[in-house]
């Protein structure tokens, strides 16, 4: 009997990964070598979490600039120097002297989505996510297979900039260290999580 799942799994683990980054971010590595091990299972999408500084225009994927970003903790010195070199930019362009945009810091929590052979399959992993991820859910079902989404909710996003304020050196600092205390507690996380899915 023709196994839909198996060609389907083939085909979509072959093709070059399109993400930003190109590669599987280093946190999840295991994870993702884990479930595409397994029969039942494989990765469609990924992120270990990250933390970043976008300008937003608007709430459009296109209509946003990347001016820092990094899948693990980081440094006061590592953003403030980022954003130093955007300001500059924008000083530097005759055509724009000020910040017109929204400038977000955004830590984010570690995201999976993984398509599953059938809906059995699917309340396994879920079931286990949940123990670790609670906001994990089923985001797709069809009679080839289901798709489930594992995120965690250690999660801030929040402006620090835009053309009529600034977040001062002290706020900054401590969304930082804020940032970074979630991103330790979502690299706990995946690392429990990752103690689970082995005996699936």
């Amino acid at each position: 009997m023709f196994d839909h799942f198996a060609k389907e799994k083939s085909d979509f683990l072959r093709k070059k990964d399109k993400s930003r980054k190109g590669r599987i971010d280093k946190g999840i590595i295991k994870i993702i070598s884990t479930l595409n091990s397994k029969n039942d299972y494989y990765t469609t999408s990924s992120c270990a979490g990250r933390i970043v500084l976008l300008e937003i225009k608007s709430r459009k994927k296109d209509e946003c600039r990347w001016i820092f970003i990094k899948h693990d903790e980081v440094t006061f010195n590592e953003i403030n120097n980022s954003l130093k070199k955007y300001n500059n930019n924008i000083k530097n362009n005759k055509t724009n002297k000020k910040i017109e945009n929204q400038i977000w810091l955004k830590q984010q929590p570690v995201i999976l989505h993984v398509a599953c052979r059938n809906l059995d399959a699917a309340r396994k992993l879920l079931d286990a996510s949940r123990k670790i991820f609670k906001h994990s859910g089923m985001i797709g079902v069809t009679d080839k297979k289901a798709t489930i989404e594992i995120i965690g909710n250690e999660r801030i996003e929040t402006v620090i900039a835009d053309n009529n304020f600034a977040a001062d050196e002290k706020y900054f600092k401590n969304l930082i260290k804020y940032a970074n205390k979630n991103f330790v507690e979502n690299k706990s996380k995946i690392g429990k999580f990752f103690s689970l899915i082995k005996g699936l």
